[in-house]
């Protein structure tokens, strides 16, 4: 009787722990589903708040997007016409480098015909009268050292301008002369362009002729120069006379006859 007690007992003692472990089990299971429950309840609710974000946010980051995009487009067309605009100016700077290039060919081409031009002027300093190679000394003396082609060709032609304007007209210049014995006559010089002259002092007592020698411009005092013919020519020019006919003798070449 003993042993079927125990027996039995035994089996309700296991029935117990059975019926415990069950109950532990059932308990745990509700405890993990209620916090699954809850975290699922956070993400949705997390889920519902980005979506509300998104849908208030939404309109401005599109509008956004479409400035940026607008913006984009703004500068690409900026780009473009910045390319076109390099691509332009580089045309025009070739353009210029191959103008400047022939135009300093032709400055050369220039300097070298002005440096014969100059020296042809140059070589009839000697040539001519005391009066114009002042005039020409004048204009040297304005010319720098450093001077461009513009400038040398300036004073080029202000030399030559005085020449024209001394050969287009007959003039009277007063000046010192030294005479054969050595004495300084006063004289007045009569000029028929810058070829020949006469002259002749107030007395008449010396009198010559002006002219080019052997390339040189030469003052030749002479007695076969009608001295009063010479001051009668000086005095119509001056208006001191009425205008009439004046003979000069005139020698064309060197051993001709006067």
């Amino acid at each position: 009787m003993k042993v079927k007690r125990s027996a039995a007992l035994s089996f309700v003692l296991v029935s117990l722990a059975v019926a415990s472990s069950g109950i532990v089990m059932a308990a745990t299971k509700a405890s993990d589903i209620d916090g699954l429950t809850e975290k699922w309840i956070s993400i949705e609710r997390q889920t519902q708040k980005l979506e509300n974000e998104w849908r208030e946010s939404e309109p401005a980051l599109r509008q956004r997007i479409q400035l940026l995009k607008a913006e984009r487009t703004q500068l690409q067309s900026m780009i473009d016409e910045s390319k076109a605009a390099t691509t332009d100016v580089e045309a025009q700077r070739e353009a210029l480098l191959s103008e400047q290039s022939e135009l300093e060919a032709q400055q050369g081409g220039v300097e070298r015909a002005l440096t014969g031009v100059i020296g042809q002027v140059d070589s009839l300093y000697s040539s001519l009268p005391e009066i114009i190679r002042q005039t020409w000394d004048k204009e040297q003396a304005e010319l720098a050292a450093d001077a461009d082609t513009s400038n040398k060709l300036q004073v080029t032609l202000a030399k030559l301008s005085s020449l024209a304007q001394f050969n287009s007209k007959l003039l009277v210049n007063e000046t010192v002369m030294r005479a054969p014995d050595d004495k300084d006559v006063l004289v007045k010089q009569f000029f028929v362009g810058s070829s020949y002259a006469w002259f002749t002092n107030a007395d008449g007592q010396y009198q010559g002729v002006g002219r080019v020698r052997n390339g040189e411009w030469q003052w030749q005092f002479s007695d076969n120069v009608d001295s009063e013919a010479v001051a009668l020519a000086v005095a119509i020019f001056e208006k001191k006379h009425e205008p009439d006919f004046v003979s000069l003798p005139l020698t064309l070449a060197q051993g001709e006859g006067e």
